[in-house]
Formats: structure tokens, C-alpha cells, sequence
């Protein structure tokens, strides 16, 4: 009983307390004194609150204009459809672009070299690291042949040879790259020799270039004569002696003249002369490939 009667003792007190403030305040307000509290609360209340009803309106019409316009909606969809249109006639004229440089490229090589070649894609890569192999969409069906030089280019590189026809069916055909160990076909050396006389001659030493990808390098010329004069750098191109000497053999359809590499390192191999040679580029990115069937 005792603590509820002094709760309640406190509780009067309070609202005594509270009346006796509102009426000062009210007094104040009616003599002007409290005029210069109340209008700096103001000035520094509206801008916010024109902030916020700003925020409110943008907001409304923000998700009125989304959710509420089926115009809206649609116009969206026109442009994202739009967008996919160009994109699919970019990749049709990035497309036409590829092809007119291959025909482009194929016309040059019959200009060139008088080569008449078939144009394949490599479909596939050996998966056996034992075999440098790749596998193309051309046959007999196209006219290919074992033994059949391809050449093929990579950045502005020469069309050089990367490999021959090693297996043919109907509309496929597996290549064996030059840089497999099964690889040899006859090469020269394209160098500029000194000469006292006529300031400098073309010299041709010749010789077996041999695949060594399995062996850890690239490619070797073996056989070469000793005293055959050529440097680090010469052009290294296919000699064509089977072709010449007509032999009834596969390697016979590979004609002179076709870029193979350039000389890296020379250095004596028994009563000879041995070069590494370094491919032009690497026959394992290519993708599109040249077939040489026959010559003008």
C-alpha cells in the first residue's frame, strides 16, 4: 500500500509539472519570445523535408514508368531483339570476311607457286603424344591422294608446308605433320652466298630434312655437303627429287619450292654439315590447311 500511495505522490507531481511548462510556453509563444527558436526549426526542416517528398515522387515514378507502361516494356524488347539481329549479322560479315581471305589467299598460291589446292579444315589432333597427326574434312571425294603436300600460314607467315597425306577415305583424310619422326623429305637451302666477282650468288646445299618432334626439337637437315656455304637464318624449302627423278612414290607428288623453315643452329654431322631447322610457325594451332593436288 505504501509504495503504491508514493508512486502515485510522484505521478501528480509530473503532471503538475508538465502543465506548469506548456503553460510558460504557451505565455512565451503569445509575447513573441519563442518566435526565433520555431522559425530556425523550420528553415532547417524543410529542405529535408523537400528532399524526402523529392525522393518519394522519383521513386513513384521510377516504378510507376517499369512497372506500369506496357509501352515501356515493349520498346525493351524491340531494342534487346535489335541488338541481337546486329550481332548476328557482325558474326555473318566477320564470316564472309574469313572466307573471301582464304579465296583470296587460294587464288595468290596458284598465282604464285601455280599450285592448285583443295582447302580443308582440321577436324580433329592425335590424341596420342606418340604421333604428331591431324585430321581433315577432304578425301578422295576432293581428289586427295597419299602423299599429298599441305601447307597452311599463321600471322603473316609464308605458306608453308606443315605435313603430307598420310591416310585417305572418301571424305577424310589424317596428315602426317613434319615435325613427326616419321617425317623426311628432301629440303634445300635457299642462301646467299659472297663472291668476289659478282657480289654474291644463290647457293642451294640440299639434303634430308627429318621430323624430331619426339626426340625433343623441332626439325633437322642431315646430309648436307661439307663444304656447302649457308648461314643461321636462310630459307629452308622443299627440293622436290623425287618429283624430278619421277619416282613411283608418294613423296614424288611434293613439288620444289615450298617453304619449310629457316636455319636456327649449323654444325658438323660426320664428312657433312647438320642444321636445326625452325618452322615458320607450328603446325599444331593451324586450322585451316591447303592440299597441293597438282600444279599449272
Amino acid at each position: 500500500m505504501l509504495n503504491r500511495s508514493s508512486n502515485a505522490q510522484r505521478a501528480t507531481k509530473l503532471i503538475i509539472w508538465l502543465a506548469c511548462i506548456v503553460v510558460v510556453l504557451l505565455l512565451l509563444d503569445q509575447r513573441g519570445i519563442l518566435t526565433p527558436v520555431t522559425a530556425s526549426t523550420a528553415r532547417f526542416l524543410t529542405p529535408v523535408t523537400r528532399t524526402l517528398t523529392n525522393i518519394r515522387l522519383a521513386i513513384s515514378d521510377t516504378f510507376g514508368g517499369i512497372f506500369g507502361s506496357s509501352q515501356a516494356a515493349q520498346d525493351l524488347a524491340a531494342m534487346q531483339q535489335r541488338v541481337t539481329e546486329l550481332e548476328n549479322e557482325n558474326l555473318q560479315l566477320r564470316s564472309a570476311a574469313a572466307e573471301n581471305a582464304t579465296l583470296r589467299r587460294t587464288a595468290g598460291m596458284r598465282e604464285r607457286y601455280g599450285w592448285r589446292t583443295v582447302i580443308g579444315n582440321v577436324v580433329s589432333r592425335s590424341a596420342d603424344a606418340g604421333n604428331r597427326l591431324i585430321s581433315i574434312d577432304r578425301g578422295t571425294a576432293d581428289g586427295l591422294a597419299v602423299g599429298m603436300p599441305v601447307v597452311s600460314h599463321v600471322n603473316g607467315s609464308p605458306d608453308a608446308l606443315i605435313g603430307l597425306v598420310d591416310t585417305v577415305s572418301q571424305h577424310n583424310a589424317t596428315v602426317l605433320l613434319i615435325t613427326d619422326s616419321r617425317s623426311v623429305i628432301s629440303g634445300q637451302v635457299l642462301a646467299q652466298v659472297a663472291n668476289e666477282q659478282e657480289g654474291g650468288i644463290i647457293s642451294q646445299p640440299m639434303g634430308d630434312v627429318l621430323g624430331q618432334w619426339q626426340l625433343g626439337s623441332r626439325l633437322i637437315m642431315r646430309h648436307i655437303d661439307r663444304d656447302a656455304k649457308f648461314k643461321v637464318g636462310d630459307d629452308v624449302l622443299t627440293a622436290g627429287i623425287s618429283k624430278a627423278l619421277a619416282f613411283d612414290a608418294p613423296a614424288a607428288r611434293i613439288p620444289p619450292d615450298v617453304p619449310i623453315g629457316r636455319v636456327s643452329a649449323i654444325r658438323p654431322d660426320g664428312h657433312g654439315q647438320q642444321a636445326d631447322i625452325e618452322p615458320y610457325f607450328d603446325p599444331d594451332v593451324v586450322r585451316t590447311v591447303w592440299i597441293i593436288v597438282g600444279e599449272d
